[in-house]
């Protein structure tokens, strides 16, 4: 499955780009949003319907304003809210379990997670933070790190067996997580355990700290993984620039913090 984490990181910058623009302005309309951002009128058009479709930007008389959910995220104590509805969203359009992580000061954070009846929870057999080797989760995070800190990581928590499927010989590891190259999709294939699957992508923009988002079946769901994967993968953007308005490290508004340019524009 190829990587398309390098375009999904230049559209949820660009998207952040266009409501920075449209959050200071008062109202604004696409042919000037383009002029003030550099892209095409057509691809700034683009980003504007999917925005829209986000409920992140409202278009009344051809000015474009905040939308409620922007609105939202400019607001204290509402960013973990707004993370939550949008994993809850992706929970119910993949009728999967999710989990938002990340490798902060040397360990593994489940930032937040979404389940439901329909989208069981992962049946936990050991803590994500002990399974980086083992976990779609865990590898996804390890992938992101140098190969000095893959090793320090590996020092502290010894990889052991959990099923007969466990990779615990690090050279085999390391090979397998970088097989596919940077941002391909880290799957646990009864690895973990044996009664669930999980595929992970990379949610890591250049400057912060190594992120993922998972997505978990039961075992008797397996034939739904590719698919799931898929999916979970378009969804790579909304869930960038989820994170990009979410940012607790952010000043006093979400747009003030200068981002490394994307190394790929839109078509």
């Amino acid at each position: 499955m190829p990587s398309q984490a390098p375009r999904q990181q230049a559209a949820a910058l660009r998207a952040r780009d266009l409501l920075h623009h449209i959050q200071t302005s008062g109202g604004i309309t696409t042919r000037d949003l383009a002029r003030c951002t550099g892209m095409s009128v057509t691809s700034t058009a683009w980003l504007l319907h999917w925005l829209r479709a986000q409920y992140l930007v409202d278009t009344i008389n051809g000015a474009h304003r905040p939308g409620p959910v922007m609105e939202m995220a400019g607001r204290p104590g509402q960013h973990e809210t707004l993370m939550q509805r949008t994993l809850d969203g992706l929970r119910d359009h993949l009728g999967a379990a999710v989990y938002l992580s990340a490798y902060t000061g040397g360990e593994i954070t489940i930032l937040q997670s979404s389940h439901s009846p329909t989208a069981p929870p992962v049946r936990v057999g050991a803590a994500f933070t002990d399974t980086a080797h083992a976990s779609a989760v865990g590898k996804a995070l390890l992938a992101d790190l140098t190969f000095e800190a893959r090793m320090e990581h590996l020092t502290r928590y010894q990889p052991i067996a959990y099923t007969g499927r466990t990779i615990t010989d690090p050279r085999t590891l390391f090979d397998n997580l970088d097989n596919h190259g940077p941002y391909a999709p880290q799957f646990d294939l009864l690895e973990y355990s044996d009664r669930n699957v999980c595929a992970a992508y990379s949610l890591t923009v250049p400057g912060s700290d190594a992120t993922c988002i998972a997505a978990a079946l039961p075992t008797d769901q397996h034939r739904r993984l590719k698919r799931t994967a898929a999916a979970l993968s378009k969804a790579s953007t909304g869930l960038l620039l989820a994170q990009l308005l979410t940012d607790d490290k952010q000043p006093a508004t979400v747009w003030d913090r200068q981002e490394p340019s994307a190394r790929r524009a839109l078509p």
